[in-house]
């Protein structure tokens, strides 16, 4: 089985399906990751810096650790537009790996760049037979109460923790808060099926052929 992870940033497909990408990676599917941005960064309000040939490097070294090949895009975070030429730049690459399974950011996540990936996602893989919405940030985001799809990872969620460790540009920033949010939110997701962690998406598309 072919799989697509899509994501916005260096550190979203490993927050977001990490766990279930470890799943695959397991059953021995073919995983592949673009990450649309070079997702270096420095923010006006709290003055912090993300060096993007840092953030590259943390992005390879997890790829590695999932065995996922990885396509960076280099584009200029935060000023992402869901324009029919982004469709058309991502929909290129997807036709080239022809995935049998998709996972990408939600079109109403409230990071914009989320958005606009999640936007430009669909289009790009209409074709495709499998595609599945994640969720990559602590905000409130319009439409998680549509989850209709969860994958047990409770054997992969230390290895997950393991990934988003390695994203030491971020996980600093935020004295490695993330770590205790994903394990609680996954744990959560996994009490509403009767497992010890879940992730959980939207499911576009399922189509058994």
């Amino acid at each position: 089985m072919k799989i697509l992870a899509i994501g916005a940033h260096f550190d979203d497909v490993e927050l977001g399906c990490g766990g279930t990408l470890l799943k695959h990676k397991e059953r021995g599917d073919d995983i592949s990751i673009i990450v649309i941005t070079h997702s270096g960064y420095e923010s006006p309000t709290t003055n912090s810096v993300r060096l993007k040939d840092q953030a590259k490097q943390e992005g390879e070294k997890c790829a590695k650790m999932l065995g996922a090949s990885l396509i960076c895009c280099d584009k200029e975070p935060t000023v992402l537009v869901p324009t029919e030429k982004f469709v058309l730049e991502v929909e290129h690459i997807v036709s080239k790996i022809k995935p049998d399974r998709v996972y990408t950011h939600r079109p109403g996540d409230s990071h914009a760049d989320h958005a606009a990936v999640g936007y430009v996602s669909l289009r790009a893989c209409r074709k495709y037979d499998e595609i599945l919405l994640y969720r990559s940030n602590w905000y409130m985001t319009d439409g998680t109460q549509e989850d209709n799809f969860y994958v047990d990872i409770s054997p992969f969620m230390e290895q997950k923790m393991d990934l988003i460790r390695v994203y030491e540009s971020e996980m600093k920033k935020v004295n490695y808060s993330w770590i205790d949010f994903v394990k609680k939110q996954n744990f959560a997701s996994g009490a509403k099926v009767g497992v010890q962690f879940a992730e959980t998406f939207h499911f576009v598309k399922m189509f058994w052929k």
